[in-house]
């Protein structure tokens, strides 16, 4: 009975605040529009949800490092300008998406110059970065989208492809690749350094952790990841768009921030922003399905990252460390 107890307290613990927001906000959408509660449209929330939570993935790990990178949705912009300009050229598509990946990876380099070797506040480096992005995607196109004629079938079949008819391929490459990056996360050195960093840079550099290749390899990262977001935007699309900031931004961050509330309260992870994104993706299904005008989703979810922002801020008050000191002496007990 001591052991149902435990399990029951651990389930309803604020680890996982964010699942139980996530089933309320499912459940009220569910009662409120029955086109919401079918399984194609759930299959369809899974597939969008795909795009930003890849998106995203590096942008979480750059935060939880203490850190931040706004060029996110202007580098995704960016590449798919560079993928569709090289296709509509007649550059095959592999190619062409290797060329997109590539040049991304370009703005993430600069960024992560500009934080090394010429010590920018992260935040100043990215919005200059940022800058240049969307302005090159807007010289590729001369100022309007490109279209595209033909898209490449196994392209067209990740982004769009159903396993039986029913489960996105797309959700299930995304599901693999977060599986992933949280062992990398949290069985690897690159999870020590990343959270150290996040908690006490000074310390963690005195303790010798490679800070130059960490920042370098989150920047390069976060970008080729967006270029990966991109690449997907440019297939649903079928265009290349020179601006995808607006509500790419406000959806990535919340999404980021909002997964900051689960599993590590007031850091930011990657079950966290899969689970975040999922979150974004159905409340804003669920408004449009009720016909509520969308600024009105922009003000929840600037709501929403606000208070992820809060807990991400306050992480290291008393609160968040007598809490991990609990936890750490209720594993010890186990």
């Amino acid at each position: 009975m001591k052991h149902i107890f435990s399990i029951i307290r651990k389930i309803f613990s604020t680890e996982y605040i964010l699942l139980w927001m996530l089933l309320i906000v499912i459940v009220f959408f569910s009662i409120q529009s029955p086109t919401f509660r079918t399984i194609t449209n759930l299959m369809t929330i899974l597939r969008q949800s795909g795009i930003i939570q890849i998106l995203v993935l590096g942008l979480t790990w750059i935060v939880a490092a203490g850190e931040f990178d706004v060029a996110f949705p202007d580098i995704a912009a960016l590449s798919s300008m560079v993928l569709v300009y090289f296709v509509t050229n007649g550059l095959a598509w592999g190619y062409a998406i290797l060329l997109a990946i590539l040049v991304s990876g370009l703005f993430g380099l600069i960024s992560g110059v500009l934080v090394n070797v010429f010590k920018f506040r992260a935040l100043i480096a990215t919005i200059g970065v940022a800058v240049i992005a969307k302005s090159t995607a807007y010289i590729i196109g001369r100022g309007s989208p490109i279209y595209l004629v033909n898209i490449n079938k196994t392209v067209e079949e990740i982004m769009f492809g159903r396993i039986g008819d029913l489960i996105p391929i797309l959700a299930v490459i995304v599901l693999v690749l977060y599986i992933g990056a949280t062992f990398l996360q949290n069985q690897t050195k690159l999870g020590q350094y990343l959270y150290a960093l996040g908690e006490n840079r000074e310390a963690a550099f005195e303790a010798g952790i490679p800070k130059n290749m960490i920042f370098y390899s989150f920047f390069i990262l976060s970008a080729a990841l967006a270029a990966g977001g991109g690449i997907l935007l440019a297939t649903s699309f079928s265009s290349g768009q020179p601006n995808f900031a607006g509500t790419l931004f406000i959806d990535g961050l919340t999404a980021v921030f909002l997964g900051a509330l689960m599993i590590k309260p007031g850091k930011p992870n990657v079950i966290g922003t899969y689970f975040g994104a999922i979150f974004i993706m159905v409340l804003g299904n669920g408004l449009t399905l009720l016909n509520i005008p969308f600024y009105y989703g922009l003000i929840i979810k600037g709501l929403l990252m606000t208070l992820g922002v809060a807990v991400v801020a306050f992480s290291g008050t008393d609160f968040f460390a007598n809490r991990r000191a609990k936890r750490a002496e209720e594993l010890a007990n186990q």
